[in-house]
């Protein structure tokens, strides 16, 4: 069954994730509280919305909680929503002539997306040849083409990506904890129940991924001709300049040989 990553029912979405990271760790309220200096009566409104967070006590808390860059980014994306740097784009894309120039002119596989849905708004012709079941939908189309999803159901992405496992949990994972006041609900509805045909998205979904895994950035490809693994490098960019970019740049490079890995699926 899948677990609904959300909060007690009117709870704001702040105190839902300070919820969620105190649970993940075993840690009770009270123990939060000790951690923060803070009363245990202080503590229970934060957390329940009753008193605003402020910059001083979200920093009290990430340190209180050890919480992650990741997590750290959506907290304030929520406490200061203005300065977000969380990034989303729109369907059908708004992609002008020059962002798909830049896009076209990289050497190595390259997508704009959105995120966190990893919808795909557009891919240059490297991209298009190495992962073809990638290729973004045509702008008049309903609905974009959407990674997790083709992760999840094509049966290529399986045979071609060696670290698959690691891959497809990242996204995943991704999309449980950013999905919650970014991405509409409908859409979200949609990818689950897309997903849901693959049995191991339930497992995905409702595991949490260890930090270094999750910033780990190796993707191994299997080449088509001789089988063998060829490692790359995964990075995806926020625009800051020009800032009306309104969508992440993914990209793949070649990974020098020796470059630190934790992924567990990196002999297989």
């Amino acid at each position: 069954m899948l677990e609904a990553f959300d909060g007690i029912p009117g709870q704001p979405l702040l105190g839902m994730y300070m919820r969620h990271r105190r649970e993940t760790l075993g840690l009770t309220q009270e123990d939060t509280a000790r951690r923060m200096f803070v009363s245990v009566s202080l503590y229970r409104k934060l957390e329940s919305g009753e008193r605003a967070m402020t910059a001083e006590r979200l920093e009290d808390w990430c340190a209180a909680v050890d919480a992650p860059s990741w997590m750290l980014e959506k907290m304030v994306s929520l406490t200061m929503p203005k300065i977000s740097t969380v990034t989303r784009g729109v369907w059908p894309p708004m992609l002008r002539r020059e962002d798909i120039e830049h896009l076209n002119a990289l050497p190595f596989p390259a997508y704009y997306h959105r995120f966190p849905e990893y919808e795909v708004l557009a891919a240059n012709p490297v991209a298009n040849g190495m992962f073809p079941w990638l290729a973004p939908a045509a702008p008049n189309t309903e609905r974009p083409v959407n990674v997790i999803e083709q992760m999840m159901t094509v049966p290529e992405a399986r045979e071609l990506l060696v670290n698959w496992n690691t891959i497809v949990h990242r996204l995943v994972y991704s999309l449980r904890v950013f999905s919650p006041g970014v991405v509409a609900p409908e859409r979200l509805a949609q990818i689950i129940e897309t997903c849901s045909v693959n049995p191991e998205f339930e497992r995905m979904w409702n595991t949490s991924m260890d930090e270094d895994l999750y910033n780990d950035s190796l993707m191994l490809v299997r080449n088509p001709e001789s089988a063998e693994p060829v490692a790359l490098t995964m990075r995806a960019y926020n625009p800051y300049h020009p800032q009306e970019c309104a969508y992440q740049l993914f990209m793949l490079t070649p990974r020098a040989p020796g470059t630190r890995t934790v992924d567990p699926f990196a002999r297989a």
